[in-house]
């Protein structure tokens, strides 16, 4: 409401915008399912050339906002190939350990390594930096998770922090939020951010100020529906309340992940693509999702990344449905060999 009427915008457009999000969120998840007992792999190069193809478009002739080109609009609908780009990695990432690694992931490290570095250069350019930042950090620990070697974490971590200290020297909102991290700063709108973000989670307490009746929305913080969703539904629901209380929403993270994982773990003998795409989508999501809590906290710089399920915003919530079909799936078969 409040943002319908700084931008003059009518309400009933969030509304309508919130109904088709949903329901394309509802076909991404039915369609995730579906995918999961057809050959996905037969598709994976498709699928991430396409990704690819977008992101370069998205650079060339992307919609500009706040300084970043990341979104495209292809018949009146606009995304973020961004979204997409991380699981059509993880799915070809399935792949290239299924067909090409006999079961070792290392045999396969240095490609996988070099293809999720590329593809996390091409989100920074938009720049993306922190998208691009946690896609390469979490296909990092994937690859570690699933068997690679001494040498090649160490690598692999070196070269993070390279791209890491090229990123701080090249973007100068990525130093700005660093420092504001480091206490470097005292004032500017993301500094702002990170205060507001704490009181709003102080001021919603164990059961909140009640549903619509939290104060952040009003401007204080800014971009509360998107990258500080946590602390915005917190001030509302407190630690507690219910359905929606921080505890809450921690809990279902953790819970769709160690199903995810445990799903995973369950398919290894039976289907190696399948158990990494599973074990790959849920190390993601739970990634992403710990990443935008621990900023909303103040335990991590800023870094503009929504809160799957819970934030406003259309390419998240197809994408991670998408994925969270496939998990369910993963889940279903799992109960049935137990």
């Amino acid at each position: 409401m409040y943002k319908s009427v700084v931008y003059g915008i009518s309400p009933a457009s969030f509304i309508i915008n919130t109904i088709i999000r949903f329901f394309a969120g509802v076909i991404a998840f039915i369609i995730g399912m579906i995918l999961f007992n057809r050959r996905l792999e037969r598709y994976a190069d498709a699928i991430l050339w396409v990704s690819l193809g977008l992101l370069v478009i998205t650079l060339v002739f992307g919609k500009t906002f706040g300084g970043a080109t990341r979104w495209i609009n292809i018949l009146g609908f606009s995304f973020q190939p961004s979204e997409f780009v991380k699981y059509a990695l993880i799915i070809y990432m399935g792949k290239v350990f299924a067909y090409e690694s006999n079961r070792r992931i290392y045999r396969v490290f240095w490609k996988l390594l070099f293809i999720s570095s590329a593809i996390a250069v091409l989100v920074a350019l938009q720049p993306n930096i922190s998208t691009a930042s946690v896609l390469l950090f979490s296909a990092i620990i994937i690859l570690i998770l699933w068997g690679a070697k001494p040498l090649q974490i160490i690598t692999s971590f070196l070269l993070f922090l390279i791209l890491a200290g090229v990123s701080y020297n090249t973007f100068p909102h990525v130093r700005d939020r660093i420092n504001i991290f480091l206490g470097k700063e005292e004032s500017g709108i993301r500094k702002a951010q990170v205060v507001q973000a704490k009181v709003a989670l102080v001021s919603g307490g164990v059961f909140g100020r009640g549903p619509g009746k939290g104060l952040q929305k009003l401007g204080y913080l800014p971009s509360s529906d998107k990258d500080f969703a946590y602390s915005y539904i917190s001030e509302e629901y407190g630690l507690f309340g219910f359905p929606a209380g921080g505890f809450w929403i921690i809990l279902m993270i953790i819970l769709i992940t160690w199903n995810g994982l445990w799903a995973s773990d369950k398919l290894a003998l039976q289907d190696e693509y399948k158990s990494f795409v599973c074990f790959g989508f849920s190390v993601l999501y739970f990634i992403f999702s710990a990443v935008h809590i621990l900023v909303n906290i103040g335990l991590l710089p800023p870094t503009g990344l929504t809160l799957p399920f819970v934030s406003y915003g259309g390419s998240s919530l197809v994408t991670n449905a998408f994925a969270i079909g496939y998990i369910t799936r993963a889940i279903i078969e799992g109960y049935k060999g137990f």
